[in-house]
């Protein structure tokens, strides 16, 4: 009986470590930076983890500041559009660039 119960929680520890994390903050001055290229004709919003981010122009571009974590990169058009909705995930660190390009 003993095995069994530190077998589950072992099993119950590992799940935490390794369940959805929440991101990590970053310093003021230290935040992840995220530089969105819009290679389109359109308009998307950028999301990041659901959350709206920034607006792009048409051929445009964005800085966005994250904390260290990963996340879900959106690019959310309008209804009726001639683009191609797009995503990616990235994983940041406090401090790091990183770039993603919307073709």
């Amino acid at each position: 009986m003993k095995k069994t119960t530190f077998i589950l929680g072992m099993v119950a520890a590992a799940a935490a470590f390794t369940g959805c994390e929440e991101p990590l903050a970053c310093e003021e001055g230290n935040k992840a930076i995220l530089t969105v290229y819009n290679n389109t004709l359109c308009t998307p919003m950028i999301e990041a983890n659901g959350d709206d981010m920034v607006e792009i122009e048409a051929l445009g571009s964005a800085v966005i500041e994250l904390d260290a974590g990963t996340y879900d990169i959106y690019a959310d058009l309008a209804l009726i559009s001639a683009c191609v909705e797009a995503d990616t995930t990235i994983e940041t660190v406090c401090g790091g660039e990183y770039t993603w390009t919307f073709e």
